[in-house]
């Protein structure tokens, strides 16, 4: 009988070593504590923002410029828009870590800037709480959405852009990746 639960021990082992990572039609899961690589691979690097919603109007480059760059369990972001309908400024920077079909992130430190003008901008400095996101994917796209689903961020992985959406999948910015 000991042979026996060995033996099917053994086997059972040998089959989740040579599956590895199981796929769920909804979710993402890894054998371990991250999603696979190929899910990392497509959030992890340099992202230039391309296009910020704002007010109704969509602007790109020059009126606005920045980057989201996640790297070594650090994230960073630095936005920056001036126009006829005000000024905003963003630096923050703060950790995050991966669960199986999760990803969280936060930020240690957040400097924001927003007003009518450069001049009449005042700086407020928030740190802003770790958020856990799900991971799915959706055909060529990989989503990540808050429990509250008041964040999803679609990433299309052969068009290497993403678009960060709020409530309502309204469209706030859109990025493409650089590295």
């Amino acid at each position: 009988m000991r042979d026996q639960q060995r033996i099917v021990g053994t086997w059972v082992a040998a089959v989740v070593a040579t599956l590895g990572v199981t796929a769920h039609p909804a979710r993402l899961v890894a054998q371990d504590s991250q999603p696979p690589a190929e899910v990392r691979a497509v959030i992890e690097g340099t992202w230039e923002l391309i296009e910020w919603h704002v007010d109704g109007r969509v602007l790109r480059p020059p009126e606005m410029d920045g980057r989201w760059m996640v790297y070594d369990g650090l994230v960073m972001a630095t936005r920056h828009r001036e126009g006829p309908d005000g000024f905003e400024s963003t630096a923050g920077y703060g950790p995050y870590h991966w669960g199986p079909s999760t990803w969280t992130y936060g930020y240690d430190r957040s400097e924001d800037r927003r007003g009518p003008s450069p001049a009449d901008a005042p700086l407020r400095v928030t740190e802003i709480p770790m958020r856990t996101f799900e991971i799915t994917r959706e055909g060529d796209h990989l989503i990540l959405e808050d429990a509250d689903q008041v964040l999803r961020w679609d990433y299309d992985i052969p068009e290497r852009t993403f678009l960060l959406m709020g409530r309502n999948r309204q469209i706030i910015r859109k990025y493409r990746k650089v590295d």
